[in-house]
């Protein structure tokens, strides 16, 4: 089976398309071999402003970057992803869209997005819509158990940090990040920044903890490492994708600053109703919850509604090539 995962490159989208696929492979029986591939897409020039619904009936000629041939299975995300999803789709390919795909959602064998973007309740008639607690990411229980560990051991309790950085949708409050580490008086801390933390607060981190680990932004960021040796979680509030992520480690997580209005708020709501979170202000605590997986939650989902049928003795069976729909 060829399972392609299509989307603009960006981290956010190549993670949440290509967590959903993993998790999906593992779900199919060993029986049938699984081949994944991944295609980093780019519209051809003076396409991008134009708005999807003129842009679908293009199809596939209207990428660059996109392979040949038809997979079994399409997983996009994102706008360039979830256009080139519908394309494939439309060629035979069984089409997954992540994140709305600003179509018809009926065009689609499934839809996968976050609860918070209230998708759901703008679902067309035929739609298959599946809804996820946050973003779903390749941090499985275990990837976490293999990630490294990039840092010398430090003595615990250890304090994970996630740091992320103002956008247009979000709000970011680094006097309260500061100040929410203070709470933590004992602890290692061990933090990560991410593109968008502004360029003079780790200076300031460094000088306001001392013993502060920081990743030096070389290699790859090692947050799957922190997570998995952290005893507890600190996020800040701008990053459904960080928090998500954190809420995988089944360790407990502060949110750092106020989330912005609408949809950033009603992601936190949902994950401290899941008992995954709490503000930062009651930190030091420790409490237990059920980790988040939403792409091995959502998989056998998904494969459900392209046409594997569940079976007694493998969680799910193949479809033949000849069954798929046009």
């Amino acid at each position: 089976m060829q399972l392609l995962v299509v989307t603009d490159g960006r981290p956010a989208n190549l993670t949440q398309a290509l967590g959903l696929a993993e998790a999906m492979a593992d779900h199919v029986p060993v029986q049938i071999p699984v081949r994944i591939a991944c295609a980093e897409l780019a519209l051809h020039p003076g396409l991008d402003r134009l708005p999807s619904r003129l842009l679908a009936p293009l199809g596939r000629a209207a990428f660059t970057g996109l392979p040949a041939g038809v997979p079994d299975i399409v997983v996009g995300a994102g706008r360039r992803g979830n256009l080139a999803a519908h394309a494939l789709g439309r060629q035979g390919a069984r089409a997954v869209a992540v994140l709305d795909p600003h179509l018809p959602l009926a065009r689609f064998a499934a839809v996968v997005a976050p609860a918070h973007d209230r998708l759901s309740g703008e679902a067309s008639p035929g739609a298959k819509v599946l809804t996820t607690l946050g973003s779903m990411n390749r941090l499985s229980r275990t990837a976490l158990a293999a990630a490294p560990q990039p840092f010398p051991k430090l003595p615990a309790p250890r304090l994970a940090v996630l740091i992320g950085g103002p956008s247009r949708s979000a709000i970011f409050d680094a006097e309260a990040l500061i100040a929410d580490l203070a709470r933590f008086a004992g602890w290692s801390l061990c933090a990560t920044a991410s593109r968008r933390t502004p360029p003079d607060l780790p200076a300031a981190l460094r000088a306001a903890f001392p013993g502060l680990w920081l990743w030096d932004g070389q290699g790859q960021n090692p947050y799957p490492g922190l997570l998995a040796a952290a005893d507890a979680v600190l996020v800040t509030a701008d990053s459904v994708n960080m928090a998500s992520e954190a809420a995988a480690s089944g360790r407990p997580v502060f949110v750092s600053g106020q989330p912005s209005p609408g949809k950033h708020a009603r992601f936190h709501a949902a994950l401290q109703a899941h008992g995954a979170s709490r503000p930062a202000g009651q930190a030091p605590a420790d409490w237990s919850y059920t980790a988040l997986h939403e792409a091995t939650r959502v998989a056998p989902l998904v494969l459900t509604r392209l046409g594997f049928a569940q079976t007694a003795g493998a969680a799910y069976r193949g479809f033949d090539a000849e069954e798929r729909a046009p």
